[in-house]
């Protein structure tokens, strides 16, 4: 989104535009929810801290898309084999990422890999159900928050 509010007014506005099909009969309501929502927008992207480059997330995107593809196939090989080769379990991991969007970021990442699913919170820990908590899930886990961190941009 656009960095200055008159910028986002003006975006919104134009989405308004479109959505309402350029009809002018509440025009005075389409500027009102539009400057209303780039004000908030803006509010919000403040209060949000770092961000993530978008080359940094590009950088990203091979290796979280290789380990999803290897965790996937890890899954289906525990799931097909006649004994079940599975050993769930919960950790309670701790954390270096600052609460809010980081920390829910990590979490959201490590729910999409194969295996394993961030339930919740606890402090600076994150609850994380695994599919064979023999493994090395601590390793694993503080390799995908190493990644994360190196995408963020202060």
């Amino acid at each position: 989104m656009a960095k200055s509010p008159v910028k986002r007014f003006a975006l919104l506005f134009a989405l308004w535009l479109v959505l309402s099909q350029g009809r002018l009969d509440g025009v005075v309501f389409g500027a009102a929810a539009a400057a209303g929502a780039a004000w908030f927008s803006a509010a919000m992207s403040s209060a949000i801290g770092p961000r993530f480059g978008l080359l940094s997330l590009l950088r990203l995107a091979p290796g979280f898309f290789w380990r999803s593809l290897v965790g996937g196939l890890d899954v289906a090989w525990r799931a097909l084999q006649p004994r079940m080769p599975l050993n769930p379990g919960w950790t309670a991991y701790s954390c270096r990422l600052p609460g809010g969007a980081m920390r829910v970021a990590l979490g959201g990442e490590l729910s999409l890999m194969p295996g394993t699913l961030v339930a919740g919170s606890d402090g600076d820990r994150l609850l994380v159900h695994c599919l064979d908590i023999g493994g090395p899930v601590e390793e694993a886990l503080r390799a995908e928050e190493d990644r994360l961190e190196a995408a963020i941009v202060p």
